[in-house]
């Protein structure tokens, strides 16, 4: 089995040790360097169609990369945002529910799927649409799933007997099985209705918060993808274009 290790602080990067006759797939672009004898391709897993429903349906690329190793080898993968890489394993019947964006690599024997939202009003107002993709082991077999997220990631067990877990829906990344959610918009106050929790959430900056009940461990993101792009969407509008007379601006 192929060894998944993260390299790096501030920017990490995955560093995976392959043996001959081992493979792994990842999000398309993301080869940063690896040693010769790794074969690289681009491949529709799952079939085409399969694959044209998850570029669809999660945002995830249609075509994702498939690295074999015909050697002893070490394979250097980047994601494309910047942020923190954590490594799940995987093993026999255990499989996790991922937001959009958060899928980086696995092991060849991980499947991903995409599959029915358990909750309509996170198919209408949380922007995951009608399907959410999932990641399992094929044939009960052990495996490695690695996500990648804005900012840092932090890994939180949450139980039955410890409540309901509440988390921006921006933030969360990846569930385990053992996890149910329910979509709802931020509490404006105890027993308030859909109107006022509607302009709460407004006025508040809070968007569509997920409620997480059961037992096992989430994942969540410390910065959120949709605020940071509206953030970058309003310094663009403010950035100066590149002007080589006398503007006041000084470019280096």
């Amino acid at each position: 089995m192929a060894v998944f290790d993260v390299n790096g602080n501030k920017e990490p990067f995955l560093l995976v040790q392959l043996a001959r006759g081992e493979k792994i797939y990842a999000e398309s672009d993301s080869l940063l360097a690896m040693q010769d004898g790794v074969e690289v391709t681009g491949q529709a897993r799952g079939g085409f169609l399969a694959s044209i429903g998850r570029a669809i349906t999660s945002g995830e690329d249609l075509f994702q990369q498939t690295l074999t190793a015909t050697q002893d080898s070490i394979v250097m993968l980047s994601p494309a945002l910047p942020g923190d890489i954590k490594i799940l394993k995987l093993e026999f019947s255990k499989g996790y529910y991922l937001n959009d964006y958060a899928f980086f690599a696995a092991d060849d024997n991980i499947v991903l799927e995409t599959r029915m939202n358990q909750s309509i009003g996170g198919a209408l107002f949380s922007g995951d649409g009608f399907f959410i993709l999932h990641a399992h082991t094929n044939n009960n077999s052990m495996g490695h799933l690695v996500i990648n997220g804005l900012g840092s990631i932090e890994e939180i067990e949450i139980s039955s007997e410890g409540g309901d877990f509440i988390v921006d829906n921006g933030h969360l990344l990846a569930w385990e099985d053992g996890v149910t959610y329910e979509t709802e918009m931020v509490n404006a106050s105890s027993g308030a209705g859909f109107f006022s929790r509607a302009i709460n959430s407004v006025t508040s900056g809070e968007g569509v918060m997920m409620r997480l009940k059961g037992n096992g461990k989430i994942y969540v993101a410390s910065r959120n993808l949709e605020t940071f792009k509206g953030f970058i969407a309003k310094l663009s509008g403010a950035v100066p274009a590149r002007n080589d007379g006398n503007s006041g601006f000084s470019f280096t």
